[in-house]
């Protein structure tokens, strides 16, 4: 395991790498890019209904920065049902609503300046 990918494992929450997993790690000199695509879970494996379909468009969450690069994680997912002939997607909030800020850095930015700023070099 590179240092980078051990990097991402130590600062993304538990949670995060409970339903996803880290399939690539971009740095340039401000910016740390992480790719997540949600992991085939025990309860999908054993329906036979339900099945990997690709993945949805890469949503973009922009994430806490660390020592001066922006961080943005970018996510993959979608679900089949083929009893229903659906495509669906886990309920996983990732983002907090109307923002594309992890729920952790939403809530952070909103203690520190009362609103989401656009302006700051890592958001």
């Amino acid at each position: 395991m590179n240092i980078l990918n051990e990097l991402a494992r130590m600062m993304l929450p538990s949670e995060k790498l409970e339903d996803f997993e880290i399939v690539k790690i971009e740095q340039s000199e401000t910016l740390i890019e992480i790719s997540l695509d949600e992991k085939y879970h025990a309860e999908y494996r054993d329906n036979t209904n339900i099945e990997s379909k690709g993945f949805t468009r890469v949503k973009t969450i922009t994430d806490f920065p660390i020592r001066d690069h922006k961080v943005l994680l970018h996510v993959r997912r979608r679900w089949y049902n083929i009893s229903e002939g659906k495509s669906f997607n886990r309920i996983i909030t990732l983002s907090e609503e109307g923002t594309s800020y992890s729920k952790e850095f939403a809530t952070f930015l909103k203690e520190t300046y009362g609103e989401f700023p656009s302006d700051l070099p890592y958001a």
